[in-house]
């Protein structure tokens, strides 16, 4: 009997506080009283802004894929003269699609008191709309999400009460019955003491049915009139590979192996070419593309098609003006001029501004710094006819590549020469460094050693392995394919020695070397060495102004995709010391395959993420190999040659030579140093949305920006 009213006494105190000090919640003294929008990520678009009155709030989004998201800022104010406490896991919704999460700005959950609380509210496209459900590609996602300002989990210990920091609207001082509720777990332990038994489960019971009168508070509603709609509307990349089956076949499946990422050489199983007889285009940046190819990673490779008129791209457009170079083959540089590693262009008044700029003179000691930069040949940033050196001639003369401002194709964005300098292997380069220079000799009727190898010491060579001895050239030439290094003498020893790589009854070309080093040393050095990549061709300087210009901002919707100019060789030719026909080339990659894609080198991986053949802009070529997948010369023509990235090969008369577009769309090649039209490629980030179009020239698709 004891017991039993020991039992009812404990309980009636217990649950005195509900009887004794129950308060009633006011939840209309917390009210939002602004809210601001932060920050959205991918396609979402917020159709208006958001509206709030009291503790309801309005938005009105539209959402594309999974991902899209926007936050919003928002300001709580507490009128009343008690905290309450935020949960960010208490929300009410009928979407599966749709993810609501609220996060506090100063890293606490307390709505302290007639006080303002900043929190941040996040709206998010958690979930892929199941397509049944899609009505016209659009699904209605609509619902009222109450978001509640209740006691959040992390928020439950016991030591956090004790700070008197939440007083409790339900339960008066947590502080107080939190100590009532110590001295009655206490009280327990030492009656069942006193009566020997060990019956703790009551006092777990006890806890139970207390602690939440010591943490409940009030429950508060912010109700969100959610009006969000999704819909799927066209992905580029979807839409070009759903072509086959629309167009007869003019999308094609490739399935060779593809070098899109760095350092990664993969059998494709994403690539898609168009071949589609009207040459698909988007308006990209207020600029026509068309359409090359898929990339492995699902983007999408364009190649500049000329600026947009009436919103088409038509063949048919007249000229325009852009960047073009002129027939400069070096420049006297000896005074102190005015040199920037980049420049800007107004092509209404034909004018070049040099950026970043340095004041230099050209001599063996300064030249260095400057292969690669602009100038106007004066003291002035601006001028209307612009210089970039390309390489060293002398020590007061650069070879270099001159550029004005005048009309050009339509499907250019103007013209260069690729490389300025062309009478080394290095120059058939993106980007180059050491460039070891061909001499020529006539050697007539003077006698010369010759021999197939050399040894070196002490700074001499001296030739080895087959040896002999040349006395008329005019007849004898052709008797050096196994012989090819020489030092000029009869002895066969030299300081620098010379290797000969082409000969005809008349003269000679060589290459210098020195310290020992063979023609494979100085080869590799040109391009393959791990530092090959330090100035900037000619063309790559105008395809980076170019796009700083007109795709700088743009650059977050832009694919860092390799492009690869390959200088893997295929045939040594004349440069092979052990047989090589002083008649035969000097031959890179097969760029006429299309069904590799691959790219050996990473040296020749270029791509903003690849430190050793680093892009500046995620821009440069459109490689040879994927001009011969494209397959009709209807599809490369613009009336007009321009360049590939791809080196053809090293030679005499035509030296360093590299693939390119003739104007019947045939593929051809041309010398570094020939004036050809520069069509940078871009590749978009895969999920590409469109907005409109079908992607013909008089509709091109037009990318949503």
């Amino acid at each position: 009997m004891k017991n039993k009213i020991l039992l009812i006494l404990l309980l009636s105190i217990l649950f005195l506080p509900f009887i004794t000090n129950a308060k009633n919640c006011d939840d209309s003294k917390i009210t939002i009283i602004a809210m601001e929008k932060n920050d959205i990520e991918g396609n979402l678009e917020e159709v208006h802004e958001p509206t709030f009155s009291g503790k309801h709030i309005n938005l009105n989004l539209k959402m594309y894929e999974v991902g899209d998201s926007i936050s919003y800022d928002m300001s709580i104010k507490n009128d009343s003269n008690e905290n309450y406490m935020l949960d960010d896991n208490s929300f009410k919704t009928t979407s599966k699609n749709i993810l609501y999460i609220l996060k506090t700005n100063d890293g606490t959950n307390v709505v302290k008191a007639n006080s303002i609380k900043n929190v941040t509210l996040i709206v998010k496209y958690n979930k892929e709309v199941d397509n049944v459900l899609l009505d016209d590609n659009k699904f209605d996602a609509s619902n009222n999400v109450k978001l509640s300002l209740s006691t959040s989990e992390k928020e439950k210990k016991l030591d956090f009460i004790t700070t008197n920091d939440i007083k409790n609207p339900l339960t008066g001082s947590s502080l107080l019955y939190f100590t009532i509720f110590i001295l009655l777990i206490v009280a327990t332990i030492i009656y069942f003491k006193i009566h020997r038994k060990k019956n703790y489960f009551f006092i777990i019971i006890l806890s139970i049915v207390f602690i939440p009168t010591v943490y409940a508070v009030c429950k508060v509603d912010i109700v969100l009139e959610s009006k969000i709609e999704i819909e799927k509307i066209p992905k580029l990349f979807d839409t070009i590979i759903g072509l086959p089956n629309e167009t007869n076949g003019c999308v094609t499946k490739y399935d060779g192996d593809v070098t899109d990422e760095v350092g990664k050489t993969v059998r494709a199983s994403n690539v898609y070419f168009d071949r589609c007889s009207n040459k698909r285009n988007v308006i990209f940046g207020n600029q026509c593309w068309q359409v090359i190819r898929t990339t492995e990673t699902g983007g999408i490779k364009l190649i500049y098609n000329g600026e947009p008129v009436n919103g088409k791209c038509e063949s048919s457009r007249e000229m325009h003006k852009g960047i073009v170079g002129k027939n400069n083959n070096y420049q006297t540089l000896s005074s102190s001029y005015l040199y920037g590693s980049s420049f800007t262009y107004d092509l209404s008044t034909n004018e070049f501004t040099l950026s970043d700029t340095i004041t230099s003179t050209w001599s063996d000691s300064t030249y260095e710094d400057l292969i690669g930069m602009f100038t106007c040949k004066t003291t002035s940033d601006n001028c209307s006819t612009l210089y970039q050196i390309n390489g060293y001639k002398s020590n007061t003369q650069g070879y270099s590549s001159a550029y004005i401002i005048t009309d050009t194709n339509y499907g250019q964005i103007g013209k260069s020469s690729y490389n300025a300098f062309y009478k080394s292997p290095s120059r058939v380069g993106y980007m180059f460094n050491k460039s070891y220079e061909t001499s020529t000799v006539k050697p007539g009727t003077n006698t010369s050693k010759f021999g197939s190898t050399f040894t070196y010491s002490n700074g001499t060579y001296t030739l080895s392995g087959t040896t002999q001895n040349i006395s008329n050239w005019s007849s004898e030439y052709n008797q050096i394919n196994n012989t090819h290094y020489t030092c000029w003498n009869t002895s066969g020893t030299c300081s620098t020695i010379s290797y000969v790589f082409y000969a005809n009854s008349r003269e000679a070309e060589y290459f210098n070397m020195s310290g020992g080093k063979s023609i494979d040393d100085i080869l590799d050095e040109m391009l393959f060495s791990n530092d090959v990549n330090r100035y900037n061709s000619s063309i790559k300087g105008i395809i980076d102004a170019w796009y700083a210009q007109n795709l700088l901002t743009r650059t977050n919707m832009i694919e860092d995709t390799v492009y690869c100019n390959s200088r893997n060789i295929i045939d040594l030719g004349s440069f092979n010391p052990n047989g090589g026909s002083t008649m035969d080339f000097l031959q890179f990659k097969n760029h006429s395959s299309t069904t590799n894609l691959s790219c050996l080198n990473y040296t020749d991986q270029f791509a903003i993420s690849n430190n050793k053949a680093k892009l500046k802009f995620p821009v440069s070529l459109i490689s040879n190999e994927e001009w011969e997948n494209i397959g009709e010369d209807s599809l490369r023509n613009t009336n007009d040659y321009y360049w590939s990235l791809s080196p053809f090969f090293f030679s005499d008369v035509y030296y360093a030579s590299m693939r390119s577009v003739a104007s019947s769309g045939m593929i051809y090649f041309y010398r570094t140093d020939s004036i050809g039209g520069v069509r940078p490629a871009v590749t978009l980030k895969p999920n590409t949305i469109i907005l409109s179009g079908t992607g013909s020239e008089i509709e091109p698709w037009i990318i949503k920006e």
